[in-house]
């Protein structure tokens, strides 16, 4: 997963070489360490949460629990998820699994590196992305997400109140 979480950073225009290196690294290892390694694609835990979180889980020698997918419904309860109230990502956290993050980064990349994407980031290929889809299709997602996506829309989740600045 941190490898996936790597391929999001090439979009930083300032050292497009750095990331081509890292990712080419990063690919070769995966060929040598599969029985230790398993590429997960952000977009498909996305899309299909139950599916690859029972993958990842068995993967990983951990039994099943429902509660994976339920992270929000643990968030303040004791022993469970405890948030920080000045990282930004946690407003994120506190809302169900759902797409409205892969599709924020379309209209953000430079028009001349997107002509260019097979040649910046050559690795998108092989990692099973098509480096001129933009935005990709990213397929049909499972019914739960698309209603998670839809109450997430309808801004039916906020931040719980203790996580709330104090006036």
């Amino acid at each position: 997963m941190r490898l996936v979480s790597l391929m999001k950073c090439w979009i930083l225009p300032c050292k497009p070489c750095f990331w081509r290196s890292l990712l080419n690294t990063g690919s070769q290892r995966l060929i040598y360490v599969t029985k230790k390694c398993m590429l997960v694609h952000y977009e498909q835990l996305v899309l299909h949460s139950e599916q690859w979180m029972r993958m990842l889980l068995k993967f990983l020698h951990i039994p099943w629990d429902h509660s994976v997918l339920h992270h929000e419904e643990m968030i303040g309860k004791a022993g469970r998820v405890s948030l920080s109230k000045v990282d930004r990502s946690t407003d994120q956290v506190t809302k169900p699994v759902n797409m409205v993050a892969l599709s924020k980064w379309v209209g953000k990349i430079p028009l001349d590196v997107l002509q260019d994407m097979t040649v910046i980031v050559p690795m998108l290929g092989k990692f099973g992305y098509d480096p001129c889809a933009n935005p990709p299709n990213y397929r049909k997602p499972d019914p739960k997400i698309l209603e998670n996506t839809r109450r997430v829309y309808k801004s039916e989740f906020q931040l719980p109140n203790f996580l709330k600045e104090k006036p």
